[in-house]
């Protein structure tokens, strides 16, 4: 499982080499890096009955922080599904982009995408989970913005990151809050018992929940995932059926089994599945592009999965999983149908569109049978999820059953739109000429319409697979299985009325665009986004002109007024107590004297090199209190910078253009002195009333533990390399830093390399000074 989770990223560096030498023929290595997670198959199929393998690589121990992998049942059948479902969009993408792809840059993400989503299925770590989940966001933005030039993928890329990200925060909460209240960050080992009993648990499920709606497009949070369209039909493929957007229903199956026995977790999930299952299927008919179809009706099909996982008892949990093979298999040959119309007619607009089963007969016949699936008809896979999502509604009620049979009518109404493409007189764009694609993008498509066919035929197949989750999502006890006929029931007689209440919507497709319109709101998702945003772009203009504009003088007040205020806050909020700092050894009072004397001479200087040479004194004076306090590398350091800003402080005034003096009256003055007065007064009572312990200190520990632990006699030297030796790095990082700016400015006035233009670099020189 380990190498199934970085085997991508690794061939993901790979591809960015091989990418501009091998062009389009990268797509086969891509697929090598799903072999991993093919591997896990032989696993998955020893499923329910195996125990579930657990790989643990120790990264810090002491904060429960390892690399943990965990192969149940339900997280080997996703990643098998993420390794068929990436196998196959790879193959598809080298017949599928053009020549002109940059293959290296879009197979790295690709592989990145596909190796985040296998550690987030597998992973036991709630921390490790929580840094794929971010992952996902990521990579799903680069790959959604791969045209960046098309301000369409731009906004789409922005959006869906955006939102995935308001999610990322809430799951990190979340993750924090299982752990304080589990005792563990280890999914497998946590304290169920104590979690439900702290006063984490309703929290942490508010948040859980909020990161899945985001993550999977639940209502109100959909408006992400039609936009994500513009990435390329591989992406789409991938993202809609096996990846991405049902990481939200994956978090929502497993963490049911920690928060399933609370009535507010079904009390949500359900309603809002339920109105998004509806609410994405009316907006999928009303779409006139193929893929813009897709996209709602993914929207409408995760709603179905949300609210069924969010039964959290076995009956839902079966039907879920059930349904949830099925969708990936219609879902994927759908995408990939599409993106075989594009390809050949170079549109994907319905009303273009007509008649296509005669040019493109395989693609039609894999088009049939995945749309089929979709719609919920026999002897179709989504046949038969679907009967089991209708007994599953049918017990918590007879509004629950109308809402699901409603939502099934509309899939049944936008299948059948999908499929017009194909039926009546010939049609296409001018100049198209479209005829069978080659087998590079028929055959992924074909083989998932077939796998949902077999689904359907040999329901013994999907039953085997779902099985093999049983024990991870504790519905082993369900006596329910997958059938074609299970007799005249209630849920046949729903099924009945869907297609009866589908077939109106087929006929009276005219008059329901046009109702369509008439109920179109005026205030929906998109426009709310789009308010938000530009509300925010306003503001910060707004505050940027306001601010970032002043002169530096005010600016400077500005900055330390906020400083005043606020640590006047913190003091009047916080007891009034300050602890004594003990006895100060005379030896300090020149050192204070020294502090005291440079900020009063800041105070009357009147020119700015002045300033400076006076602002030094304090910052020595710094460094012999230190010294004065037996710190003597603090003291260096102190000297160090000290000397350095000074130096900076020649140069840049060296080689800024002359500032000119502003005015600063009687009463400026005093303003000044006050604000300042009152920043320092701030500050220091801020400091004083924090000189309290809330913990025994830590400073005998160090003592106690340099030389046993570290081997050193001097405690400060194995402070800085032993106990915090990453601290150290990075201030040697940002003193590095500082050194090649100073380098940069001492080398600002000497000449440099000659141009190519003479007459450019003739006064060059001249336009440097001052």
């Amino acid at each position: 499982m380990t190498l199934a989770v970085f085997f991508p990223f690794l061939i993901a560096a790979l591809a960015a080499w091989l990418g501009p030498r091998l062009g389009r023929r990268t797509g086969y290595v891509a697929a090598a890096a799903f072999l991993p997670a093919l591997l896990l198959i032989p696993e998955l199929l020893r499923m329910p009955g195996a125990v579930p393998a657990l790989e643990v690589t120790r990264w810090v121990p002491t904060l429960d922080l390892n690399l943990a992998f965990r192969g149940d049942g339900f997280s080997l059948l996703f990643a098998a599904l993420i390794g068929v479902i990436g196998t196959l969009a790879s193959l598809y993408s080298v017949a599928y982009l053009s020549e002109r792809e940059r293959f290296g840059r879009f197979y790295s993400y690709l592989l990145c995408f596909g190796g985040s989503m296998l550690g987030l299925v597998l992973t036991d770590n709630l921390v490790a989970l929580f840094g794929f989940w971010e992952m996902t966001s990521v990579t799903s933005f680069l790959l959604i913005g791969l045209w960046h030039t098309r301000s369409a993928a731009r906004d789409g890329a922005v959006k869906a990151f955006l939102v995935s990200a308001l999610g990322g925060l809430a799951l990190l909460a979340a993750v924090a809050l299982i752990a304080l209240g589990g005792g563990s960050t280890s999914l497998s080992g946590l304290d169920v018992g104590a979690l439900r009993e702290s006063a984490y648990f309703t929290p942490a499920l508010l948040l859980t929940l909020l990161a899945a709606f985001t993550k999977s497009a639940q209502l109100p949070f959909h408006l992400w995932l039609p936009t994500a369209m513009e990435a390329p039909t591989p992406v789409s493929a991938f993202l809609h059926s096996a990846t991405m957007v049902k990481a939200g229903v994956v978090l929502v199956a497993k963490f049911g089994l920690i928060f399933g026995g609370a009535a507010l977790w079904s009390g949500i999930i359900v309603p809002v599945g339920l109105a998004t299952l509806v609410w994405g299927a009316w907006l999928a008919l009303r779409q006139t592009d193929l893929k813009a179809l897709l996209a709602y009706s993914t929207v409408s099909q995760l709603g179905l999965l949300m609210s069924l996982y969010g039964l959290a008892d076995a009956e839902g949990r079966f039907a879920a999983t059930a349904h949830l093979l099925n969708h990936a298999a219609f879902k994927a040959a759908l995408f990939f149908v599409v993106g075989i119309i594009d390809h050949e007619t170079g549109t994907r607009e319905i009303p273009l569109l007509g008649g296509l089963r005669r040019a493109l007969p395989v693609t039609f016949a894999a088009a049939l049978l995945a749309a089929m699936s979709m719609a919920g008809l026999p002897p179709l896979g989504g046949f038969i999820s679907k009967e089991l999502f209708y007994e599953a509604m049918l017990h918590q009620g007879p509004l629950f059953l109308a809402v699901a049979v409603a939502g099934s009518a509309l899939t049944f109404a936008y299948s059948f739109r999908l499929l017009r493409v194909f039926l009546g007189t010939p049609r296409a764009p001018a100049g198209a000429e479209p005829h069978e694609a080659p087998p590079g993008l028929t055959l992924p498509a074909a083989g998932l319409a077939l796998t949902a066919l077999v689904f359907g035929v040999l329901p013994g197949t999907a039953e085997a697979l779902t099985r093999t989750a049983q024990s991870a999502l504790n519905f082993g006890d369900y006596d329910g299985y997958l059938s074609l006929w299970h007799g005249v029931t209630p849920a046949l007689l729903a099924t009945l009325l869907t297609w009866a209440l589908g077939a109106v919507l087929v006929w009276q497709a005219r008059g329901m665009r046009a109702l369509g319109r008439r109920l179109t709101p005026r205030v929906n998702a998109n426009t709310v986004y789009y308010g938000l945003t530009q509300t925010v772009n306003v503001f910060s203009s707004w505050l940027i002109a306001r601010t970032q504009g002043l002169p530096l003088p005010d600016q400077l007040r500005i900055m330390l007024a906020a400083a005043a205020l606020m640590a006047g806050y913190a003091v009047w909020r916080a007891p009034q107590v300050f602890y004594p700092i003990g006895t100060l050894p005379l030896g300090v009072l020149p050192v204070a004297a020294l502090l005291i004397a440079g900020a009063v001479g800041v105070l009357l200087s009147r020119g700015r090199l002045t300033a400076v040479i006076v602002t030094g004194l304090t910052g020595f004076g710094s460094a012999a209190a230190f010294l004065a306090f037996r710190a003597p590398d603090l003291a260096l350091t102190q000297l160090l910078v000290e000397a350095v800003t000074v130096i900076l402080f020649l140069l840049a005034f060296r080689y800024l253009p002359g500032v000119r003096d502003l005015p600063r009256t009687r009463g400026r003055y005093v303003f000044d002195v006050a604000i300042a007065g009152l920043a320092g007064v701030g500050i220091t009572l801020l400091v004083l009333s924090s000189v309290r312990f809330l913990a025994p200190p830590i400073s005998p520990y160090y003592l106690e533990y340099s030389y046993k632990g570290g081997g050193g006699k001097n405690v400060v030297n194995v402070l800085l390399v032993d106990f915090r030796g990453f601290d150290t790095l990075g201030e040697i990082t940002v003193v590095g830093m500082v050194a090649l700016a100073v380098l940069s400015l001492v080398r600002l006035g000497k000449p440099g390399r000659p141009r190519r233009t003479p007459d450019d670099t003739a006064d060059l020189p001249a336009r440097r000074r001052p």
